[in-house]
């Protein structure tokens, strides 16, 4: 169980579309005004360039693990001493790849290749799902687990089988259009699982629609929207740790939930 209280950021940048080294820049900048207590900041879905179906876009920005955006991404977390979560569009050099990381201060990088992928707007016919469960991460007491944008919608894939992870991230490039699902599915995979979840969506528009400020947000176990959000479009939200264990100690549907083993093929 968590025995400190956390301070997340979200940032949800304007993606700009084909420049990597674009979109490096401008959350570089973002940085630099970060509230110093901040212990987690996270990034959206596809940070380093927004999905485009076209493989010549795709592979303007597609790297492997040690390429520009995660060496960079590593250079944050050390200068400013914080855990960095998002995703980026990958490469083996063959295939494509969705993939969300987490970058602690302390050099270690964890990767979860997302599993479902967004057929609606083309999304399966360019990249390869991920095969493999979300690792569950430890971080300054806390357990954290990844789920990418459309994952949300697909409850057995985030279920919080006998409190394996406290905190939900879920970075995205979910369309306003949209908004009324994105909102209420963040809240019931809160509430469901009694977990934190964090939902970092882009700003700003592309060839699926507009993504508006305001749409990212932080939820406690609960349902209860807690994030703060400041006129340049971070939210930001304290974790409470002993409350958190107050309430799943006090309040523990999570001790009648069905047992299941989850098969990926």
């Amino acid at each position: 169980m968590p025995s400190r209280n956390i301070k997340i950021a979200l940032i949800p940048h304007d993606i700009v579309a084909g420049s990597v080294s674009a979109n490096l820049d401008s959350v570089a900048k973002r940085l630099q005004s970060i509230e110093p207590d901040t212990d987690l900041i996270v990034l959206p879905e596809m940070f380093n360039g927004p999905f485009d179906p076209r493989p010549d876009v795709l592979k303007q920005v597609a790297e492997s693990n040690d390429g520009l955006t995660m060496s960079t991404v590593s250079e944050w977390a050390v200068k400013y001493g914080v855990g960095i979560c998002g995703g980026f569009t990958a490469t083996d050099g063959c295939r494509f790849f969705n993939r969300g990381f987490f970058v602690g201060d302390d050099g270690i990088r964890v990767f979860y290749d997302k599993r479902h992928l967004f057929a609606y707007g083309g999304e399966s016919r360019m990249f390869t799902p991920g095969m493999t469960e979300a690792p569950i991460i430890s971080f300054r007491t806390w357990n954290i687990k990844l789920s990418i944008c459309y994952d949300l919608r697909f409850p057995v894939w985030n279920r919080n089988r006998a409190n394996e992870y406290d905190l939900l991230i879920v970075p995205a490039n979910w369309a306003h259009a949209r908004f009324f699902a994105w909102k209420h599915l963040l809240i019931a995979r809160a509430i469901e699982n009694q977990c934190f979840v964090a939902g970092c969506n882009r700003e700003g528009s592309d060839l699926y629609g507009e993504y508006l400020r305001g749409d990212s947000m932080i939820f406690n176990n609960w349902g209860d929207n807690i994030g703060r959000l400041c006129s340049d479009g971070t939210v930001y939200a304290t974790l409470d740790c002993e409350k958190f264990i107050t309430d799943r100690q006090r309040f523990a549907p999570w001790r009648d939930a069905d047992d299941f083993k989850l098969m990926v093929d």
